[in-house]
């Protein structure tokens, strides 16, 4: 429906809050599904076959049906509810969540919270779709912000980095040192390039003077996965403060260098517009008085 009415993908992809590569397997398989082509892809704007033309209503009546459904089915099973949905990239499920959420205080004692990480655009997509009642997510200047046209409110509650790092050596120097050896290419373990940390990265390697001389070995959509490559000695890489503080304090990894460039990340937490539930609503509100009461995020 977002293809008909924009007639070009990478708006579309734009709506929906996901990547054009993931939204064009999404359409594939829908199409593949149908057996039929729904969309001419030669014409320019893209514009739907006669079989697009005949199955778009029908998809339009079966969607509003859809939602009117699970609305009905969420107003039951919320009456009583007592448990926050939350999403979350795994980073931040693993390494900022369980603290913040301990720190909340009485809060924690009134709600239960039910984490699903995922990567950022799911995450945002489970936001737009109510399949959750708050998310968090990092933002960052080189990062457009996905919701600002979507009506949900947020928050900024708290404030991470991300850093250069590297196992030591036997001497507790970093193994890879990309300031001192400049004229060898370091091995550099990255997130994929339509991954946020992956966008926030490639605008730190950009603005980098003098220029970094790293070398690509790995790739991965989730933070944890390049901090256990990392921990492995296979190179460096920027990560998240919050994930890789007792790394740091136990001596496994150390900063990749001297005057590295790192980036300022805010934690933020969003709830839609569409949901007013008393129970997130109380939530909310608790959040705001901790914000307040600890000063600027």
């Amino acid at each position: 429906m977002s293809v008909a009415s924009t007639g070009n993908f990478s708006r579309a992809a734009e709506i929906r809050n996901v990547t054009q590569p993931a939204f064009s397997r999404r359409l594939k398989a829908l199409e593949m599904w149908i057996g039929v082509p729904l969309l001419d892809r030669s014409s320019y704007p893209i514009t739907l076959t006669p079989a697009g033309v005949k199955f778009l209503p029908v998809a339009e009546s079966t969607i509003r049906g859809l939602i009117a459904s699970r609305d009905d089915v969420r107003t039951l099973l919320t009456a009583g509810e007592t448990t926050i949905r939350f999403a979350m990239p795994h980073s931040l499920a693993v390494g900022f969540f369980p603290f913040w959420w301990q720190a909340v205080g009485s809060t924690g004692k009134q709600f239960n919270a039910k984490v699903v990480a995922d990567n950022y655009h799911d995450c945002i997509e489970m936001l737009l779709n109510g399949a959750c009642h708050i998310l968090m997510c990092y933002r960052n200047d080189a990062v457009p912000d996905p919701l600002s046209a979507s009506g949900s409110e947020g928050l900024a509650i708290d404030h991470d980095r991300l850093i250069l790092v590297s196992v030591p050596n036997s001497k507790g120097l970093p193994l890879h040192d990309v300031t001192s050896v400049q004229h060898l290419r370091v091995p550099f373990l990255n997130y994929a390039p339509d991954a946020f940390l992956g966008k926030v990265t490639a605008s730190l390697i950009n603005s980098a003077k003098p220029n970094l001389n790293l070398e690509l070995r790995y790739e991965s959509a989730f933070a944890e996965a390049v901090r256990a490559q990392t921990l492995t000695g296979a190179g460096v890489s920027w990560l998240p403060s919050s994930l890789i503080l007792n790394d740091i304090r136990d001596g496994r990894l150390v900063a990749a260098g001297h005057n590295l460039p790192e980036a300022a990340l805010e934690i933020w937490v969003y709830k839609s517009a569409k949901d007013r539930s008393s129970l997130v609503e109380k939530l909310w509100a608790d959040i705001k008085t901790k914000r307040s009461n600890a000063g600027p995020a």
